[in-house]
């Protein structure tokens, strides 16, 4: 027994120290200035922002801020745990929060939109509420450190048809994913233009697969 206790408490400290440590940018300058190097395009004139926290995403980290745009827009500034700026995402709702692989936007209505990171890092395309954004990646970051899910086929986000279970019967409908929030997903059907929550015990095997293959899940 006292040699099994040893065993674990040894293989739990090993875990420990294997584990990576959080690295955020130390502070707002080292931000400014690799905003700066990247290009104008990543910082405007008079460009504000502020830090959203540090989101963990698999076996890594990556941290996230916040931009303030002068249309009234924001961006989702991310920089992964080396920590080099990777790039953003311009997005219509402020991003207020976070949780783990996700920065929530607040839509002032109904809860959040989540922006998921991808599993391998920022997706190259998202959509919120609808809206396709893509991710504008900084050029200057050494080619090894960039995430993006360049080499790996990109399912479109696009209308189809998905099929629920409604007491015990099969119903189908053509719609567009719009976004998860908690067990339920939100689509919008193409017909009506109405956007309805359904619960994932609903979803066919099919459609939950799809929600994984676009990172929604």
């Amino acid at each position: 027994m006292k040699l099994l206790t040893i065993f674990l408490l040894l293989s739990m400290t090993c875990c420990i120290a294997n584990a990576e440590k959080k690295n955020p940018p130390k502070n707002d300058d080292i931000i400014e200035a690799a905003l700066i190097e990247a290009g104008k395009d990543h910082f405007p004139p008079d460009f504000k922002f502020d830090e959203i926290g540090t989101i963990k995403h698999e076996d890594t980290y990556y941290h996230a801020f916040v931009g303030y745009l002068k249309t009234g827009n924001y961006r989702v500034l991310l920089f992964d745990n080396t920590p080099t700026y990777l790039g953003f995402y311009t997005v219509e709702y402020e991003p207020v929060d976070y949780e783990e692989s996700a920065v929530l936007l607040d839509d002032g209505a109904d809860g959040y939109f989540n922006l998921r990171i991808g599993k391998e890092g920022p997706l190259e395309n998202i959509l919120v509420d609808g809206l396709k954004t893509s991710f504008v990646t900084n050029d200057q970051a050494p080619a090894e450190k960039q995430s993006m899910e360049e080499e790996k086929p990109k399912i479109t986000i696009a209308y189809r048809d998905w099929t629920f279970s409604v007491k015990g019967q099969s119903r189908s409908a053509r719609a567009i994913f719009v976004k998860k929030l908690g067990s339920k997903v939100y689509l919008k059907d193409e017909k009506r233009g109405i956007t309805k929550d359904f619960p994932f015990g609903m979803l066919s095997k099919e459609d939950i697969d799809y929600l994984r293959s676009i990172d929604a899940l």
